[in-house]
């Protein structure tokens, strides 16, 4: 028997409908999100209204300190919840936990986030773990494509005076004070009139000094004449 012969007896030997494949086994379409058009992202939901919207994806290498010689590498999906960002990180995409912004992230555990340019892979369900025994607390199932809510903005931090951009800071609100403008223009320019001073009073003509008058003669008791020639 040819080895033709024998492989078509083989390949006629196998049950009906099975098929052989050379490539990668793939996930089933119903398993995965359906890529949403720009700027819409995938709306995931759970228990109680919770909801989240998945906006960015991409990657984290960070060193634990438990493990220095071994980098670790991270799934990192940025969140909007409740009109702020957030993040949700783990090994991979089947078990995430909770994390702080993505820039929050980037500063706790010192290493950039790589971001793709496309969501690519998310499973049709998110399940949030516990941070310390990896207990699930929540799932949250795909609903739909939709527009995820504005995310607003964070307050700047209050700058301190005695630094640079405190001096800048404060030099622009002292700018803005039109009073403060107003004095500073007439400052700044020579041929604005200067206040007239109050006129003072003239200063009054000092009065003439009394004269005193000469001490009287010292008089005698009465009844007494003394003779002339009698006083030197």
């Amino acid at each position: 028997m040819t080895r033709a012969a024998l492989t078509a007896v083989l390949l006629a030997a196998l049950p009906a409908g099975l098929a052989l494949s050379a490539g990668p086994a793939r996930a089933a379409p119903e398993d995965a999100v359906p890529a949403c058009a720009a700027p819409q992202a995938p709306e995931f939901a759970g228990g109680k209204g919770f909801r989240l919207w998945v906006t960015r994806q991409g990657t984290m290498t960070w060193n634990n300190p438990l493990r220095p010689l071994s980098p670790e590498a991270l799934q990192v999906l940025q969140v909007v919840i409740r009109n702020k960002l957030a993040t949700a990180y783990g090994p991979d995409l089947s078990g995430l936990r909770r994390g702080p912004s993505p820039a929050a992230l980037e500063a706790q555990n010192g290493a950039p986030i790589r971001w793709s340019e496309a969501l690519e892979g998310l499973p049709a369900a998110l399940r949030i773990l516990s941070e310390d025994d990896g207990q699930v607390l929540a799932e949250l199932a795909f609903k739909a494509c939709g527009d995820p809510p504005k995310v607003a903005m964070p307050k700047p931090a209050p700058v301190a005076r005695g630094t640079a951009k405190g001096r800048a800071a404060a030099k622009k609100d002292v700018k803005a004070d039109p009073k403060v403008e107003a004095a500073s223009a007439s400052a700044a320019d020579p041929s604005a009139e200067a206040p007239k001073a109050a006129s003072k009073p003239a200063p009054r003509a000092p009065k003439p000094r009394r004269e005193r008058a000469p001490d009287a003669p010292a008089r005698t008791p009465g009844g007494l004449m003394l003779p002339q020639g009698a006083i030197p």
